[in-house]
């Protein structure tokens, strides 16, 4: 009965450890930004909305302001054909990662911040300082 007892303990303790390990398991930044870019649908339900962000006015003023997911437009954040006139910078800590989108001449100055939140990442804001 003790043998019986302590296989079946043992077998409990297993799946209860298995089963913390899934849910506590992160999502790979690099695999989420390849769906994040590549599938549109993914992309949109991975965005805090509504979206805030901070943009430029016309004074070149940073304002803040929010976006509806209607307003949403799909980004294209790894665009081999960009490199030509913009440098990336991609910083991932532990729960944050900043994508750097830096102009070659041309104005463009963005950063992209997503956040890991249950486990998942998601974009929750972007600065956009671009002239």
């Amino acid at each position: 009965m003790k043998k019986y007892f302590f296989i079946m303990f043992f077998l409990g303790l297993s799946s209860v450890t298995l089963a913390q390990t899934s849910k506590g398991a992160s999502e790979d930044f690099n695999d989420f930004f390849k769906k994040f870019n590549a599938d549109p649908k993914f992309q949109v339900s991975r965005v805090i909305f509504p979206l805030k962000y901070k943009a430029n006015n016309d004074d070149f003023e940073l304002i803040d302001y929010t976006m509806a997911k209607e307003k949403y437009k799909v980004l294209h954040l790894n665009n081999k054909a960009d490199e030509k006139y913009l440098k990336r910078t991609l910083s991932v800590k532990k729960n944050k990662a900043t994508l750097e989108q830096r102009g070659l001449d041309n104005g463009i100055y963005i950063d992209y911040i997503f956040e890991l939140k249950d486990n998942k990442w998601f974009l929750k804001t972007f600065v956009d300082q671009s002239t």
